[in-house]
């Protein structure tokens, strides 16, 4: 009897170790949860990722770095990266986060197909391609129509804007960086129908023509600096007269 009893007090002391023993895991695994963050790879049409697709724990504080590689036929746009609370876009690739305790990530590379080129030479390189990304406008249509094209030689592409009815061309507006091409001179919003993108080469560019209703001036290209000048001077004159004016009254 008194060793049934003994049996029975051991295997509580047992049963009691094992239950202290998870508990403490299960804290222990609570505290390192907390001082971790998860990054999921979500799989991308166009090309591939590193790392892979899938979901990987990392300590906090670690700079996790995203690399995208489009295949044949398709070019790295951005990367979308989702918190809880929200989502950035960068165009940086590779692109590195700094990850905090206790956050979830999600991110995805994008990328975008490649036309063939309306005209010019046919890309073996793409790092010294011009990248020309036609974007769509209210009031009016594009040829070649918006899409992203990548061209070795751009000299022969023509860039036209066709107003529809009741609208008309007002200028183009030109995103990219850097916005400096050498010796080839250009302005961001410039008006020639149809315009040259003979520049950018090795670099991502967008196009957008800005139509206007027949009638109507806005929006208006930014002004050159000169013209800018030319305002102020002006301005600071007519002040200058007002106050000759006033003071010899």
């Amino acid at each position: 009897m008194n060793r049934t009893k003994n049996c029975k007090v051991i295997a509580l002391i047992l049963l009691s170790s094992l239950l202290v023993l998870a508990a403490l895991n299960a804290s222990v695994l609570s505290v390192q949860a907390q001082s971790q963050a998860t990054v999921t790879v979500i799989s991308s049409l166009g090309g591939t990722t590193d790392p892979a697709e899938g979901t990987t724990s990392y300590d906090a504080g670690t700079e996790v770095t995203l690399t995208a590689t489009p295949v044949e036929g398709f070019l790295f746009d951005n990367w979308q990266i989702a918190t809880p609370s929200g989502t950035t876009t960068t165009a940086d690739n590779p692109a590195t986060i700094t990850v905090e305790a206790g956050v979830d990530y999600a991110a995805q590379a994008i990328f975008v197909p490649i036309e063939n080129p309306p005209a010019g030479v046919p890309v073996t390189d793409y790092t010294t391609a011009a990248i020309v990304v036609v974007l769509p406008a209210i009031g009016g249509t594009t040829s070649p129509p918006p899409a992203t094209y990548a061209l070795a030689d751009a000299s022969e592409l023509m860039l036209t804007a066709t107003a529809a009815s009741g609208w008309q061309f007002s200028h183009w507006v030109i995103g990219g960086s850097p916005m400096d091409h050498g010796a080839y001179s250009f302005t961001a919003t410039p008006t020639d129908n149809p315009y040259n993108v003979n520049h950018g080469y090795g670099n991502t560019y967008t196009y957008q023509p800005v139509f206007t209703p027949i009638g109507t001036t806005e929006p208006t290209p930014i002004p050159e600096l000169s013209t800018i000048i030319v305002a102020l001077a002006l301005v600071v004159a007519a002040a200058g007269t007002i106050a000759y004016k006033r003071k010899t009254k």
